[in-house]
């Protein structure tokens, strides 16, 4: 969530979101961050993706929240949420975070425990269930490098209980859904992103460039993004992005999102 500077100085911040791709995915979305306290903030997030499939058509519902303290300079952030298709394939997961923030920016230690549970979908073993879990180590970085521009970076990296291509019907999910917002979209082995912000007065544009990588086949996918902050009114936010995603294995598609983002205090 990228906000302009009236907005970080707040109490709240709540927003509202859409997305849609070219393989039919479309994403609804909430998110909200209210300051309980005077270096604590409480953030809750909720969703629903649904996309065509090749296979079947598949609904993704999430949902989260994190409590954020920050002692200046240094923070952390520890939270848990759910993911996926109950009927499918779907995770509780465990996060925590350790990161420094300054004037200069900002480093950040990431760590992520999921367990999964697999419902197996082919008629010879339907009724059957895979449990498996993942720890992922990540790094996020932003440096201010000038009065309006800055370099942000992230990067995690997944290693799972066991070889998910090893397991029964496993392949059945890379058919659901070809779209980025599918239920595919978060058992990936790596992702990495990194790009550039610009600030003009109040509004922002930033650029980035990344790939992921999937744990069920070990295709990747290279993804670009640009996207633009402007202020509506006083206590309004709007950004606007468009994505594009290169898969190996489904070609290419294109995204566009809208996000709100209301903001105020007491």
């Amino acid at each position: 969530m990228l906000l302009s500077g009236n907005a970080l100085a707040e109490d709240y911040v709540i927003s509202i979101g859409a997305e849609a791709d070219s393989d039919d995915g479309r994403l609804l979305s909430f998110l909200g961050d209210f300051k309980v306290g005077k270096k604590t903030w409480l953030s809750m997030n909720a969703g629903l993706a649904k996309t065509d499939g090749v296979v079947r058509d598949n609904e993704t519902k999430f949902g989260g929240v994190d409590v954020d303290f920050f002692f200046d300079p240094v923070g952390l952030r520890i939270g848990g949420a759910y993911w996926g298709d109950p009927d499918v394939l779907d995770s509780r997961d465990l996060k925590a975070s350790l990161y420094v923030r300054g004037d200069a920016g900002s480093l950040s230690l990431e760590y992520e425990n999921r367990n999964f549970e697999f419902d197996l979908q082919s008629d010879l073993l339907l009724g059957r269930t895979v449990k498996f879990n993942a720890d992922g180590w990540g790094l996020s970085t932003r440096i201010q490098v000038g009065d309006r521009v800055s370099i942000f970076a992230n990067g995690m990296v997944y290693e799972y209980s066991r070889p998910l291509r090893l397991e029964p019907d496993i392949d059945v999910l890379a058919f659901i859904a070809r779209s980025r917002l599918s239920i595919i979209g978060s058992l990936i082995d790596n992702r990495y992103n990194a790009g550039l912000e610009f600030e003009f007065g109040s509004r922002s544009i930033d650029v980035s460039a990344g790939q992921w990588k999937t744990a069920i086949d070990g295709s990747t996918v290279d993804s670009y993004s640009i996207g633009l902050l402007t202020p509506v009114s006083d206590r309004v936010d709007a950004e606007v992005r468009v994505s594009f995603d290169d898969s190996e294995i489904f070609g290419r598609t294109s995204a566009l999102s809208l996000y709100l983002y209301f903001f105020g205090g007491s």
